[in-house]
């Protein structure tokens, strides 16, 4: 009896002690999520901090083309819009734009710009990339609108929600970036390849911390497309556009423009700028897709700002792969929507009518 006794007492210490660490795990998170921060929920999190008077939403072409910063004050209409916020969700589609905007905006910011791709609209794609911030409620929402998708989300959400149970488990990466800066800073040189991860998760956090939700991804942020093709690389296939069909993703846009309609919030669409090579590879792709743009702009009065190539001035230099913008990419086209956002600005506040020729409302330069 004695034994037994003296077992459960081990074991009872045991699950005490495991508690004990996962509740100094929790209490510490800070620590762990800026040695390996979510970009995702940290910009949602970072834009929901306090009233935004504009915000850029979008999938990894917003995280990494739209500086808020380089984007500056915005003249609108007689007053100037300053505060601006990118909560750029890298993988995200239109679904996820959706729910990331209902989390990032409790206050509805004055002007709301999207930037969409032709990937956001493919119905093939079902994940949620950014599964944690949604709540029991979003599921159910997006159960109901993409029932294909169903089963799908439901595993990961849950699969999400089950993780966080466990502290250290959740934070297992960013304790382990951790102890690799505190191993180097004891026996310099033991671990480079872990310690130079956690530097770049310490710069990103910065990033995030400072720069307005903008944290571009150093793979990114120098390379150049037009030298890695002269170099003979070759891009591996373009999943994203595989399977092309439309139809459920651009349920959640017009939502979105409901939502902005509702709370006296003007919704603008860029469609981003990619590489030629992208658009020759998948042209009945990008064909559908910006009929699809078209016909959302008629129905809804939307403005629909054109990043094209020549728009823009953008060239294979200022991409980093085939959709990518590098860091003056980045630049160039953070000041292009600057110009394009003052433009709109500085013009009557009623939209075109349907009937009316839409050529005022539609960012083309020749």
């Amino acid at each position: 009896m004695t034994t037994r006794l003296r077992r459960f007492r081990l074991l009872f210490a045991f699950l005490l002690a495991l508690v004990g660490f996962d509740l100094l795990i929790r209490g510490t998170h800070a620590t762990w999520e800026r040695h390996s921060p979510d970009g995702y929920t940290e910009r949602i999190a970072g834009c929901a901090a306090g009233p935004r008077d504009v915000v850029f939403v979008g999938g990894s072409t917003v995280a990494e083309g739209i500086n808020p910063v380089a984007v500056g004050a915005i003249p609108w209409h007689g007053r100037t819009l300053s505060d601006v916020y990118a909560v750029g969700l890298s993988g995200g589609t239109t679904s996820d734009v959706y729910f990331g905007t209902m989390h990032a905006c409790p206050t509805p910011p004055a002007v709301l710009v999207y930037g969409i791709t032709a990937s956001d609209i493919n119905d093939s794609r079902h994940e949620p990339h950014g599964v944690r911030p949604l709540t029991w409620a979003d599921v159910q929402d997006w159960r109901a609108t993409r029932p294909d998708a169903a089963e799908w989300v439901t595993r990961h959400y849950l699969k999400d929600r089950a993780s966080g149970v466990w502290a250290a488990y959740q934070h297992r990466h960013g304790i382990r970036m951790w102890a690799a800066k505190r191993a180097d800073a004891i026996v310099p040189g033991c671990c480079p390849e872990a310690t130079a991860e956690a530097n770049r998760h310490l710069q990103t956090a910065e990033w995030l911390a400072h720069a307005r939700g903008y944290a571009p991804t150093q793979w990114f942020a120098h390379r150049q497309y037009d030298q890695m093709k002269a170099g003979g690389w070759e891009q591996p296939p373009f999943e994203y556009l595989a399977r092309y069909r439309t139809g459920s993703h651009l349920k959640y846009l017009h939502r979105l423009a409901d939502w902005c309609e509702a709370h006296g919030t003007r919704l603008v669409l860029i469609d981003m700028p990619t590489t030629a090579d992208l658009e020759k590879r998948h042209p009945a792709e990008f064909a559908e897709f910006r009929q699809r743009l078209a016909e959302v702009e008629r129905a809804r009065g939307l403005t629909v700002l054109r990043a094209s190539r020549e728009a823009t001035r953008l060239g294979d230099e200022h991409f980093a792969d085939l959709i990518h913008l590098n860091l003056a990419g980045c630049e160039r086209l953070s000041g292009w929507v600057r110009a394009e956002l003052t433009r709109l600005g500085h013009q009557p506040t009623d939209p075109p009518k349907q009937d009316e020729p839409r050529v005022a409302a539609v960012g083309r330069r020749k």
